[in-house]
């Protein structure tokens, strides 16, 4: 009886992860800060007018937004193209700095900021 209750343990498990693995991919799109400063990424196409993506991350942190959410992504396709700019606040100025400019990724993509020493780009 323990044998047939290992064995059907083992076969719900290996039936999970098969599930599990059969999802599809990302549902959102993503912005990384792998930074050592704080920055904004702002979504400049894509979205709906006036309540597109605005996010500020912190260093090691990330925001996201589904692509099926239409104030991210008002095409609703995953393949959508969405662009951001993206700053960061450079010590001792009242002003953002910008790191990249109408930055192109996929709607259900993921951007990335890294760099140090205010020396930040997009990737």
């Amino acid at each position: 009886m323990k044998g047939k209750m290992n064995l059907f343990l083992a076969g719900l498990v290996l039936t999970v992860l098969g599930v599990f693995l059969m999802v599809e991919g990302a549902e959102a799109f993503c912005v990384y800060n792998k930074t050592d400063g704080q920055i904004e990424a702002v979504q400049i196409s894509g979205g709906k007018f006036g309540r597109s993506f605005r996010q500020v991350i912190a260093p090691g942190d990330r925001e996201c937004c589904s692509w099926k959410e239409k104030s991210c992504n008002k095409e609703g396709k995953k393949d959508s193209t969405v662009t951001f700019d993206v700053f960061y606040d450079h010590p001792g100025s009242q002003f953002l700095s910008q790191v990249c400019n109408k930055f192109p990724i996929r709607a259900d993509g993921q951007m990335t900021v890294i760099g140090n020493d205010l020396n930040y780009k997009c990737e």
